[in-house]
């Protein structure tokens, strides 16, 4: 298996050189109670991740958003979280956002590829409106510098974005709720089924143990944390 991850915090980024957040972390105590050996995993861009994962067989893309579009592209061993695909604004903006339209006036900036843009196609959001980056922090400054109006993401990653750009988490704000998903591990389809069994297995019992809830407390996943600010109707 060809393991590759992109560099999104907290789910897998890459901090002093080292590989790590909690779907890294994660997939080493899978590894672990498979009895696999640690193995190598690749930091790519989110689009050339994702196309490869389309193309090339037994290869595994995390964190994956598991939505329904993607249901059947891929194999999926889940969850690694949940994440919330919100839209996140400029507070200063005071934006009020009841529901999506496909004439709708805003403009946004996603990942290329990312179940960010997908949920807004879905949605009927004309793809002339929404700027496409392949890295978070590209679409952040975007934003910041006032040429798109909000950014598809779970808040999470905003507010660690947002923390590594130097950026007060407390311009930003939500303004509407796009869908609660599953984060996972994506197995491209064709992969050896007997390993991917084995590993649905091990990361089953792996996040039903006390090491899973410490991960997600680690990464401040599992409790409160200062959030951003819902300016959602």
């Amino acid at each position: 298996m060809s393991f590759v991850t992109e560099n999104l915090r907290p789910f897998n980024y890459l901090e002093d050189g080292h590989l790590t957040g909690i779907s890294v972390e994660l997939l080493k105590l899978v590894w672990q109670t498979m009895g696999e050996p640690a193995q190598s995993i690749q930091v790519k861009t989110w689009s050339e991740a994702y196309y490869l994962l389309q193309h090339r067989p037994n290869m595994v893309l995390f964190l994956t958003i598991r939505s329904p579009r993607r249901e059947h592209l891929f194999e999926w061993a889940c969850p690694i979280t949940s994440s919330n695909i919100q839209l996140i604004a400029l507070n200063s903006r005071k934006l009020q956002v009841s529901h999506l339209t496909p004439n709708s006036p805003l403009k946004f900036a996603a990942m290329k590829a990312g179940v960010g843009e997908q949920l807004l196609l879905s949605k009927g959001i004309k793809d002339s409106r929404i700027i496409t980056t392949d890295q978070l922090d590209k679409a952040l400054q975007l934003l910041v510098r006032g040429r798109v109006d909000a950014i598809p993401s779970e808040p999470e990653a905003i507010m660690n974005t947002a923390n590594s750009m130097g950026y007060n988490v407390e311009q930003f704000e939500i303004v509407y709720k796009l869908g609660n998903l599953q984060g996972c591990y994506a197995f491209s389809q064709g992969s050896d089924a007997a390993y991917l069994k084995r590993f649905r297995a091990a990361l089953d019992k792996v996040t039903k143990s006390e090491q899973y809830l410490d991960l997600l407390e680690k990464y401040q996943l599992q409790k409160k944390q200062p959030k951003l600010l819902s300016n959602e109707p």
